[in-house]
């Protein structure tokens, strides 16, 4: 089942089955992995519960009361995978820094920054499974998952919603006024986790608000070019990291030099995209929203 809301009515309760159901699947997901597939495992399981905390905050800017306790079980399992797909991630970005500036530095020297980082990823997946990472966190998605059936949420309506996605259209235009101001990898990383929650609730509402799908699109994209620079900024800071690296620490400064460069491509670009998608104001925002939520707006979209 995709990720969307269908019903207009008993939405309280087809969102907590949503956060139960990806819940589930991130559980799953960690339950099926070995040696070779423990990559896509904790990116599948990261992404389901990504999911499952957008719905949650959802709810809970809707009047709803999730207990604390559930909410910080997330929060660890969240921290827990972040830390493992990071770990992986970030030889992807070292891949395409390599491609993107071929002579930056000697294939010899790149091949020996690129083997550190696969020691490392292997060393965190080894730990993980020693440590019986994998495990704790399947047992916190699946207590949280257990607790879901006791959220005490209000009657939610199509009324409600549109002012909580407005609500979370706001953080994301202030966090990117912010951003800007403060052009730190913190305040990014910080306005791309409200992009990412307003990313979500707009997929949520989807079916319900018909014509919000290219603003979805667009957010996607944009959450694309923040993430590639997060992943530039956590690239260098784990090759600063590697104890076996201390004798090439020139050339691990190159490397900072490098994805600066990149970084600062990055986000002139990413800025004049969130200007785009921002254009609105919150209530600008929240009355095309309305007209879109209007009985009969999927035939006016339809038709046009």
């Amino acid at each position: 089942m995709s990720f969307e809301l269908h019903q207009r009515k008993r939405i309280e309760d087809e969102l907590r089955n949503a956060a139960r159901r990806q819940l589930r699947r991130a559980s799953e997901a960690l339950k099926h992995n070995d040696a070779r597939t423990i990559g896509t495992s904790v990116h599948d399981a990261r992404r389901s519960v990504k999911k499952a905390r957008a719905v949650i905050k959802t709810l809970r800017d809707a009047g709803a009361r999730v207990p604390r306790k559930a909410r910080r079980r997330l929060r660890k399992a969240s921290r827990e995978l972040s830390g493992l797909r990071d770990s992986g991630a970030i030889v992807d970005t070292f891949n395409s820094l390599r491609k993107r500036h071929p002579k930056g530095l000697p294939e010899h020297t790149y091949g020996i920054l690129r083997h550190a980082l696969v020691e490392a990823r292997k060393k965190r997946e080894e730990c993980a499974r020693r440590d019986g990472a994998l495990e704790y966190v399947m047992n916190q998605l699946d207590k949280a998952r257990a607790d879901a059936k006791r959220w005490k949420a209000p009657a939610i309506d199509v009324r409600v919603l549109v002012e909580v996605v407005t609500l979370s259209y706001e953080r994301s235009r202030r966090a990117m006024k912010r951003a800007r101001q403060t052009p730190l990898p913190a305040t990014l990383h910080g306005w791309r986790k409200e992009l990412k929650t307003l990313w979500y609730q707009l997929r949520l509402v989807k079916p319900l608000t018909p014509g919000v799908a290219p603003l979805v699109a667009g957010l996607k994209r944009l959450e694309i070019e923040l993430g590639e620079d997060h992943n530039l900024v956590v690239l260098v800071a784990t090759l600063r990291a590697c104890s076996e690296l201390k004798a090439l620490i020139g050339e691990v400064h190159q490397i900072d030099a490098l994805a600066a460069r990149m970084r600062q491509r990055l986000r002139p670009r990413a800025f004049a995209m969130g200007a785009r998608l921002h254009r609105r104001t919150p209530r600008d925002f929240a009355s095309w929203l309305r007209r879109l939520a209007e009985p009969g707006a999927a035939k006016k979209t339809a038709a046009a």
